[in-house]
């Protein structure tokens, strides 16, 4: 005889637990992996917001210099300032000698960046090559990435590109990048057996 309330069916409770802590760890696994997308994201832009801004030192006026003055070591100083805005021009702490005991020709003041032009010095220059916008690494070198600019003969070495030379220069791949404001330099370019 069969009884009339039949046993209640049991629950399997280890298959439901079983099945929630996989669900927990794979919820786990795409929140690490969200976590880490979400870091390199803001890494990567943090990166770009400081791009350009790395401190470059760069000879600045210690004092206030008039016009005619023959600068002295004391009326120099070094300061850092952001990357982008340092070009060519600029006088860099290796070559704080070439101004020292050239007489400006201009007023400068206290905490102004020197700048080549602002010597007396500057006068007795060369024409070369200087870029006027960035070029890449491995872009070739048009007519228009250059122009012609006086550099005082005090810094020119042999590796800055002459005006005359510019025939030369022009039509090479950069074998490193220049960025505007930047002298073309021969060893920024491949020596020409390389350009066939």
């Amino acid at each position: 005889m069969t009884p009339l309330n039949p046993p209640a069916p049991q629950k399997n409770w280890s298959g439901f637990i079983a099945g929630l802590g996989i669900g927990l760890a794979i919820t786990f696994v795409f929140l690490c992996l969200g976590g880490a997308v979400g870091f390199s994201y803001v890494e990567k832009q943090r990166k770009d917001v400081r791009k350009g801004w790395n401190l470059v030192p760069v000879i600045v006026a210690a004092v206030d210099i008039s016009e005619k003055t023959t600068v002295t070591m004391d009326m120099i100083s070094q300061r850092s300032i952001p990357e982008q805005f340092v070009t060519s021009s600029i006088v860099k702490p290796d070559s704080a000698s070439y101004i020292v005991n050239q007489k400006v020709l201009v007023a400068i003041q206290a905490g102004d960046p020197l700048r080549w032009s602002d010597f007396e010095a500057a006068q007795a220059n060369t024409k070369v090559l200087f870029a006027t916008r960035d070029v890449a690494l491995g872009s070739v070198l048009g007519a228009d990435d250059v122009e012609e600019r006086a550099a005082p003969n005090d810094v020119l070495t042999d590796s800055w590109v002459r005006s005359t030379d510019s025939a030369t220069a022009v039509g090479r791949k950069a074998i490193a990048p220049f960025r505007k404001g930047d002298p073309i330099l021969w060893t920024h370019l491949p020596p020409p057996a390389a350009t066939k």
